[in-house]
């Protein structure tokens, strides 16, 4: 059977998965497609576009940028893989292929292009630049519907496909960040191999260092150590020439030195396991840091600034510190086994144990209050207080009490200044204290938390009597990045410029969202509110008048709590519960009589149609990890009557709507 040509099979393709699927079966290619790549060979990454007219200059350039941040990713970042010598984009009817070192200035880039976002809604100014880049404009685009153009271009593909991998001018990094990876990949080589004598990270560690290690009469491969020792071990040298024809060995002591330090704290973290919490997961604490560099700068490289992790636990934030920035570091943690464990993996830090809710300043290092005490200082706050740990996140979910946990003397102080609930948050005492003790200094506070303390009715007292300082970058993550959390609500790292005093209600909080990859998916803006503009708060209460037995659901009655909820006012027709968050939107509720403990609304002839427009807004939109924390607001104008009607009828017949009859019921002898 005359097999068809390429245009003939892909042509009918309805999807880009069945297109891709066509394709590889055209050209017999493996099905290589992890880390979200269309289709990867070390000879060509493919990126695949179902209808996209690629002879359109700005179409053309939003996929090859797309391409290049898996190029990137595949250079820099902790893929075991390297990158493809050429790019091809396929669509139905048009295909282009190019050489990937003609992108070099562009997939190189550090600061000009907004790497983080997902490669499929790639930086608008890296697409703009290369719409204007020679090597776009002027690229052929093959028509595939042309006989003489498949012929042509297929011929080229199976060319590049046959041709034995130069060996390449795009070498694969090892970086900081991509180490561990990298030797992940080396031990699969070699692992068994170099046995005996020392750890294989230490073989690792010279192998990779330019000159330290070289092969031997095409057999054995000679490890100089970095104690002098010099050791030979037998290695397939085809095997360890295709390794580092695919890896550049590292030149800089500077980097081998930050590498070997980061390889003992891993290995370190791999052995030692504490329980019981959530710790920051390691990317995520790179991207805060990330976040942090962009704010301040490569603040490490001058003497005027520190920074102070003061809930450390066993240091996943520092973790993502630069070697040479230890040394400007403060590590404190409560526990004394943490800080002992911390003092052995950053060595050229000052780590201590220290209480920071309950201890005085007189239990702090003398170099910190020195330190503290010098007007010239510029300080970094880098932390993820205990908010984000099993216990309060448990505790909050299963209702148990958490006062035993956060009856500190902070809280203590808390409420001697009348701060209100805010108080019981152990994430908000640390954000006080930090407010205090750094409120005439020049500093930045990068915080993981919940964003709760800026938009919650909690925390407005806390916000109009302490923390109105200025944002100046942040993002959210889902809880659920925390490996083992069960509870599906935003956890944000947020950085703020304590020096700087504004309203956080003048503000407009821009996020970036990121989804399990890390990868920029969206941007979310928090425009905080005074809480007395919530919709809570819209509907004047009337007054309660008359005794009327209390239920705590549909069909039972609170008969047996202590009650402080049985009063109803004239003209009563039911109870309303609501909250004023997404959080609890599953108890949003009509009942037939007064909810038996605080929370319920007394519904009449006068709030009638309000009561049921909010039951509507507040359980119609779907709850999700995202806006969990956000706040229903009071409307602004005159609603529509037409919304209203909708709202009543939509409420009379929802499953909320938990009135029933009852009679004969008995309460307090009558």
């Amino acid at each position: 059977m005359k097999k068809k040509h390429l245009y003939e099979l892909i042509s009918n393709a309805n999807t880009e998965e069945e297109l891709k699927f066509l394709f590889v079966k055209f050209f017999d290619l493996p099905i290589a497609t992890k880390k979200r790549i269309d289709l990867y060979t070390e000879q060509i990454l493919f990126e695949f576009k179902l209808d996209d007219n690629l002879k359109n200059l700005q179409t053309r350039a939003k996929v090859i940028a797309q391409a290049l941040y898996y190029i990137r990713r595949l250079k820099l970042g902790d893929d075991d893989r390297t990158a493809s010598e050429y790019i091809c984009v396929v669509s139905k009817n048009f295909a282009a292929y190019f050489e990937t070192e003609l992108f070099a200035e562009f997939y190189n880039d550090k600061k000009i292009y907004d790497w983080d976002l997902k490669p499929s809604s790639p930086c608008k100014k890296l697409v703009a630049d290369l719409a204007s880049a020679d090597v776009v404009i002027h690229a052929h685009v093959y028509d595939l519907s042309v006989m003489q153009e498949e012929i042509a271009f297929s011929t080229k593909i199976m060319e590049i496909r046959k041709r034995k991998i130069s060996l390449f001018n795009i070498k694969k990094e090892i970086n900081q960040n991509n180490f561990y990876q990298v030797y992940q990949h080396w031990k699969s080589f070699f692992g068994e191999a170099v046995q005996n004598g020392h750890k294989a990270s230490e073989y690792f560690i010279t192998d990779i260092e330019q000159g330290k290690s070289s092969l031997v009469d095409n057999a054995s491969v000679l490890f100089r150590m970095s104690g002098g020792e010099r050791i030979e071990k037998l290695i397939n040298p085809d095997e360890y020439k295709y390794f580092w024809n695919h890896y550049e060995k590292i030149s800089t002591a500077r980097e081998i030195i930050a590498i070997r330090q980061k390889m003992d704290r891993i290995t370190e973290i791999n052995l030692r396991r504490f329980t019981g919490e959530f710790y920051t997961p390691i990317e995520f604490a790179e991207k805060a840091f990330d976040y942090l560099t962009r704010t301040v700068g490569e603040w490490w490289k001058s003497d005027n600034f520190r920074l102070w992790d003061m809930a450390a636990g066993t240091g996943n934030l520092e973790f993502a510190l630069p070697a040479e920035a230890l040394k400007y570091c403060y590590i404190s943690t409560l526990i004394d086994d943490e800080a002992k464990y911390c003092a052995n993996i950053f060595q050229e830090a000052t780590v201590f144990q220290y209480d920071y809710l309950n201890d005085g300043a007189e239990k702090l290092p003398q170099k910190l209050i020195d330190d503290l005490n010098n007007p010239k200082i510029k300080w970094i706050i880098f932390i993820n207080p205990p908010y984000a740990t099993a216990s309060n996140f448990e505790r909050d979910t299963n209702r148990v009490n958490k006062d035993n946990v956060s009856m500190t003397k902070i809280r203590e102080q808390m409420t001697s200044e009348n701060l209100g609930a805010a108080s019981r948050e152990l994430y908000v005492q640390f954000i006080y204290r930090i407010s205090r003790d750094f409120a005439a200094k020049k500093a930045y506070l990068g915080i993981f938390s919940t964003p709760k303390y800026i938009n919650s009715n909690n925390d407005q007292k806390f916000r109009d009597k302490v923390f109105n300082y200025k944002f100046e970058r942040g993002f959210l993550m889902s809880s659920q990045s925390f490996e083992g959390c069960k509870g599906k609500f935003p956890i944000g790292f947020l950085i703020w410029n304590i020096g700087n005093i504004i309203p956080i209600e003048s503000q407009e909080i821009s996020l970036d969202i990121y989804d399990y990859a890390v990868e920029k998916i969206a941007e979310k803006i928090f425009r905080p509110a005074r809480s007395e503009n919530f919709l809570n708060k819209w509907v004047k209460r009337p007054k309660n008048v008359k005794k009327f037995p209390p239920m705590s659901s549909a069909l039972k009655f609170a008969f047996n709590k202590k009650i402080s909820c049985d009063r109803i006012p004239e003209g009563f027709l039911a109870s309303f519960l609501c909250w004023n968050d997404f959080l609890h939107q599953n108890y949003t509720s009509f009942l037939s009589a007064p909810y038996g403990t605080a929370g319920g609304m007394s519904v009449t002839e006068d709030n009638f149609e309000q009561y049921m427009a909010m039951h509507a807004v507040h359980l119609i939109p779907k709850l999700t990890w995202l806006n969990n924390r956000d706040q229903f607001m009071q409307p602004t104008k005159i609603l529509p009557r037409e919304f209203v009607t909708d709202s009543v009828i939509w409420s009379l017949f929802a499953p909320s709507n938990q009135t029933a009859s009852l009679s004969n019921v008995e309460y307090e002898g009558e």
